[in-house]
């Protein structure tokens, strides 16, 4: 009988080989995590410095901030940019790098246009020539502080984080420009005048004044008249995504006759775009000199938003006009000049190379008219914008060196009353922003300051004629005219970045306001009479209640066919209370439809990536149905119903094609996701899933606690939640010390750390943290006690 040959002994070996690798790769792998773990920053011990005059601890509580304990504010700021650069030291490379114009060095030719835009804007230029003239108290900080981060940097034990690793890089050390220079980038991205002037320009194209008006209630003052172009588009497009403005925020105060506490209250949430790690670090400072708790962010010297234990403040954007886009003509008999009312001028030009990892550099070639940078020059050439002997040029405020707001912020923070907060509220020169005011007396304020200049002849919502003479900027608003309110009779102050001032103030602030849906849904709870406290600031920073929804969805439905209304999702809406909460269908239905509808009404205009805008929707449906009439179809007249229907319908048929046929199943918080990318981490498959940070999340575009969505249809998930409150403080200046706090993330910027995402839901379901305690308590709840001393201070027992 033949039996079965024996199994070939190759295939064992072969096996047994793959065994070996597949170990041996699993123990490569396990040394080198555990090796990348020694990135994660020494919080226990004690660590010798030559640039300390004292003794400072650092005690990290059990959310890892640190309070830092110090007998000077220097050796204080000497902590605060050691305790930085071990938590964040990539994220501030990234800032200082970004604002130069140096990430290309890094990162590669992909990321060369934003080197481009941030070279060209002088960001840096600006900031080093700051940092020239600062203030001596101020330098000798920013001295201080650079010296704690170049100590970490010089001194840490194992690697540095994950990024660096990666990239085979290591930092430069650290200078005051450096700190100086994200004020000048936020500046620039927190005004938004020149970014609406360049959409009225590409509205141009496809309508007249009067219509434009609708999606702006204000009237014509007479724009340039531009080539037949797509310059606004390709500009707008051009503009790196990291500055294109986006901004929004949240802040109030009452008095004490409103409180339980009888003293004043005062809440503020920022809003801004989203990364893993977050913008903000929270970290209090106690010295025998002073002491401030709050929101900083890596790489900067100063708490942006917090109290100083006697004062606390918040921000706000303010939307002020300080930017203005001219058009300058080309002289055509003399290559490099433009036309001034003077005759023909040569532009200013300035060369600039750019460094290339893996490449050769680049040099770009920067030009400057009288009216500031040619900005249609830094972001696509200007053959491809056919601008036809025309260029564009920005005008800013924030771009001038002698520009003092970081020393406004720094002064703000010592002030212990009004008149000294006001004082430092001068020099806080761009962008425009709502300081609030309160303090332990009962004080409450709010300023609005700003360098806004002051134009001969125009209104600055349009691009102005560089050939008119009466096109300058005459002046700057004085001080004392800007919006500013202290103790109103009313014992209330807040904005959500509404309307500052009537058509009747004696200056020009703005043309443009934020929608006002917000601001309308703060009034309404702000009418409790008396008894505020804490908690009831806390429920209103989580409101979820949509004032435009409730103006909206109305008129929507009212237009809507019967049959459409009946259906499931019809019969959702019409039940619903208004409030965008994530367990809920109506939400997700409501912001399907109303971006359908916008983009129904826009497709025959090719604007179909336009984000719904509520305003202009209601004024749709209310005053200007002539919107609803396809111009393309001269043989009938279109109705509002029949784009409610179509719209309607094209929302149906695209949630049920994303999440079934169940309607009561369906769930705003499933499409509603707070994504925090890490910018880095985001371009590696498996990693990514563990830089990236996600948590489905309440609110909407229009609620106090906002969750702004994408700003276009054009997104794979349009309902993304990608801008929002990153940081939310609550203060009752009757016991400063039990304040609360809470930043979206965490604390550190290491993926390796527990406390890279230990916020998140936290942030998400309206947590908040204390930042207080005094030594004993802090240590009975600290993770870690560091010790920093002078060299040999050790040894002598300090």
């Amino acid at each position: 009988m033949t039996k079965e040959p024996p199994r070939s002994s190759w295939p064992k070996r072969l096996l047994k080989g793959a065994g070996y690798f597949l170990a041996l790769t699993l123990i490569a792998f396990a040394g080198i995590f555990i090796w990348l773990r020694g990135s994660l920053p020494t919080i226990d011990g004690k660590i010798e410095a030559a640039d300390l005059s004292k003794p400072v601890d650092i005690i990290r509580d059990e959310n890892a901030v640190p309070h830092i304990f110090a007998a000077t504010a220097d050796d204080a700021y000497f902590a605060l940019g050691f305790v930085h650069a071990q938590d964040r030291l990539w994220q501030m490379e990234m800032m200082r790098r970004a604002g130069a114009g140096r990430l290309s060095e890094i990162l590669g030719k992909q990321v060369l246009p934003i080197d481009k835009f941030t070279r060209a804007l002088g960001f840096y230029r600006t900031a080093k020539a700051r940092a020239e003239r600062l203030p001596p108290d101020l330098k000798r900080q920013m001295v201080a502080y650079a010296a704690g981060v170049n100590h970490y940097i010089k001194n840490h034990d194992g690697p540095l984080s994950p990024e660096f690793v990666l990239l085979g890089h290591t930092p430069e050390p650290w200078r005051a420009a450096d700190s100086l220079v994200w004020s000048r980038m936020m500046a620039f991205r927190l005004a938004q005048n020149w970014w609406k002037e360049l959409f009225r320009l590409r509205l141009k194209r496809k309508f007249s004044t009067d219509r434009i008006n609708d999606f702006w209630p204000s009237g014509d003052d007479g724009p340039i008249t531009l080539p037949s172009t797509d310059l606004a588009t390709d500009l707008m497009r051009a503009i790196p995504e990291m500055f294109q403005p986006r901004n929004a925020s949240n802040a109030w105060v009452l008095s004490g006759k409103h409180t339980k506490s009888g003293k004043p209250i005062l809440a503020n949430d920022p809003h801004l775009g989203f990364d893993a790690p977050g913008l903000w670090y929270l970290a209090r400072i106690k010295t025998s000199e002073f002491e401030v708790t709050g929101a900083t962010v890596p790489g900067v010297p100063i708490t942006v938003i917090g109290h100083n234990g006697t004062v606390a403040w918040g921000l706000t954007t303010s939307g002020g006009d300080s930017q203005d886009l001219f058009v300058e003509t080309l002289d055509p008999t003399k290559p490099g000049h433009y036309l001034t009312p003077d005759g023909s001028r040569a532009f200013e030009t300035r060369k600039e190379e750019i460094k290339i990892k893996d490449g050769d550099p680049e040099v770009i070639t920067v030009r400057s008219s009288r009216n500031g940078l040619i900005i249609s020059d830094i972001s696509t050439p200007a053959k491809k914008l056919k601008l036809i002997g025309r260029v564009l040029a920005l005008k800013s405020a924030g771009m001038r060196d002698d520009d003092r707001t970081h020393e406004a912020l720094y002064r703000i923070n010592r002030a212990l009353n009004w008149q000294n907060f006001r004082k430092a509220t001068k020099h806080f020169h761009s962008p425009q922003q709502n300081i609030f005011y309160a303090d332990r007396h009962g004080d409450i304020g709010m300023i609005a300051p700003a360098r806004l200049p002051v134009r001969n002849g125009w209104d600055g919502r349009w691009p102005a004629d560089g050939r008119d003479k009466s096109h300058v900027w005459k002046s700057f608003v004085p001080f004392d005219g800007l919006p500013q309110s202290h103790n109103p009779s009313s014992g209330f102050i807040g904005n959500a970045n509404n309307r500052l001032v009537p058509d009747s103030y004696p200056h020009m602030i703005a043309k443009d306001w934020d929608a006002p849906f917000r601001a309308i849904r703060l009034e309404q709870l702000a009418k409790v009479p008396s008894g505020h406290s804490k908690a009831a600031s806390a429920r209103w920073q989580m409101d979820t209640f949509s004032t435009a929804a409730a103006k909206l969805l109305p008129l929507m439905l009212s237009g809507l066919s019967p049959n459409l209304a009946r259906t499931p999702a019809g019969k959702a809406l019409k039940s619903w209370g208004f409030h965008m909460r994530r367990n809920q269908a109506a939400p997700l239905i409501y912001s399907a439809w109303a971006r359908h509808l916008m983009t129904y009404l826009m497709a025959p205009y090719g604007l179909t990536e336009l984000a719904p805008m509520p305003s202009f929707l209601i004024k749709v449906l209310t005053t200007k149905d002539g919107w609803c009439d396809a111009p393309q179809s001269k043989d009938k007249k279109e109705s509002c119903a029949e784009a409610l229907d179509e719209s309607f319908k094209a929302t149906l048929g695209k949630l049920t094609e994303r999440h079934g046929d169940n309607v009561s199943e369906w769930r705003w918080g499933t499409r509603h996701i707070a994504v925090f990318k890490h910018r880095i981490f985001d371009h590696i498959p498996i990693v990514r899933r563990f830089a990236n940070l996600k948590v489905a999340t309440d609110g909407g575009d229009h609620t106090l606690n906002r969750g702004q969505t994408q700003f276009g249809s054009g997104s794979a998930n349009p309902f993304q939640h990608r801008h929002g409150a990153g940081f939310r403080a609550i203060y009752d200046l009757a016991d400063l010390d039990a304040s609360k706090f809470i930043i979206a993330t965490g604390q550190s910027g290491n993926i390796f750390s527990k406390f890279y995402g230990n916020l998140l839901e936290k942030w998400r379901d309206g947590a908040y943290i204390p930042l207080s305690g005094d030594r004993n308590d802090l240590k009975q709840r600290a993770i870690g006690t560091l010790r920093l001393a002078p060299v040999g201070g050790f040894e002598k027992g300090k």
